[in-house]
């Protein structure tokens, strides 16, 4: 039987255990972007409990996108410093790190706020420059890899889904099309370094003439033919109840998925408690499951799960940490 203290392979990636967390908003650092002792404590009591691997908070390309002031700085001038310190923390566990990277607006130096259809052909080479430089950042701070973050309407997500993209050249049209801007972005980092790149992406959304459940298997097909290594799925509004024998259909795609594509799926949700997500891992075809919210409600609480063989998160789904972005607990510190 599996369980999700499993030691297991990830990829190019040794785990030692199937939990990933992943992280959302930074608000603890000091002026400047500087990482406050706080941050580093919560880093090494997350890598020391069990967590097989760590996707960081989330890293803002640009100071004037919609959410940076929540978000990680990654160009002040103590980013590779502080962040070699987080990495080398985790490290110290076995434990490997993905550095996060999501952006909502992109600004192609004519529009802040340039959407799909109107970016032309130097934008885009100017944004996928951006990415792979981004990546080249987390390489010299010690990451393992990259999390590049195609999902919950974050650009590329928007760029890929085609009831944004109505686009008539080679970046647009076709499914392959729409990935294209992305697709080349993983074939550059994958060629010119040793780079986990791990691509979070939803199931499907719920617009007339967006991204189906079959549409959302064909992209996960197009990250992997261009050098993915691995696929997260994540979703803002839709729950992961399990319910014994009766899957939840986030459960029966996942399934597909799995079945579609030859690299590791992580499934994200409200995974809550350690006998639920055992269930999981043995009546689907899931090897890896990602928490974020009980992470932020107590950073080292999988040591405990650990040590008992079961366990329940604190965390009441309450949601003010993410809604009101913070990284900090508001009912437990």
């Amino acid at each position: 039987m599996k369980d999700i203290f499993d030691e297991c392979q990830f990829g190019d990636l040794k785990l030692n255990s199937r939990i990933v967390r992943t992280g959302t908003w930074e608000t603890e650092t000091e002026e400047g972007g500087f990482l406050t002792p706080a941050i580093y404590d919560r880093y090494e009591k997350i890598a020391s409990s069990g967590t097989g691997l760590i996707v960081s908070e989330i890293f803002a390309l640009d100071h004037k996108d919609r959410f940076f002031e929540y978000s990680t700085n990654m160009n002040y001038r103590g980013f590779i410093k502080d962040y070699k310190l987080v990495t080398d923390i985790v490290h110290n566990y076995d434990v490997p790190i993905l550095g996060q990277l999501a952006f909502f607006y992109y600004d192609d130096g004519d529009n802040q706020k340039v959407e799909a259809n109107e970016i032309q052909l130097e934008g885009i080479r100017k944004l996928q420059a951006e990415v792979i430089m981004a990546a080249k950042k987390f390489s010299f701070a010690g990451f393992d890899g990259i999390q590049i973050n195609m999902g919950n309407n974050f650009y590329l997500s928007r760029f890929m889904n085609p009831y944004f993209n109505q686009r008539d050249d080679k970046y647009g049209g076709n499914t392959e099309n729409r990935v294209r801007i992305s697709s080349e972005i993983i074939k550059v980092i994958k060629s010119t370094m040793d780079m986990h790149v791990s691509c979070r992406i939803n199931p499907w959304d719920v617009r007339k003439g967006g991204v189906t459940a079959d549409e959302s298997i064909a992209i996960a097909k197009e990250l992997e033919k261009a050098g993915a290594d691995s696929i997260q799925l994540t979703a803002r509004t839709i729950s992961y109840l399990y319910y014994g024998a009766d899957k939840h259909p986030f459960l029966v795609y996942v399934d597909d998925l799995i079945d579609a594509i030859d690299i590791p799926v992580i499934l994200g949700g409200n995974s809550r408690d350690m006998k639920s997500m055992n269930d999981i891992l043995n009546n689907s075809d899931v090897e890896f499951m990602s928490m974020s919210k009980p992470f932020v409600a107590q950073a080292d609480f999988l040591a405990d799960w650990k040590a008992n063989g079961d366990g329940v998160s604190i965390c009441q789904s309450c949601n003010n940490c993410y809604s009101k972005k913070k990284s900090t607990c508001f009912k437990h510190g």
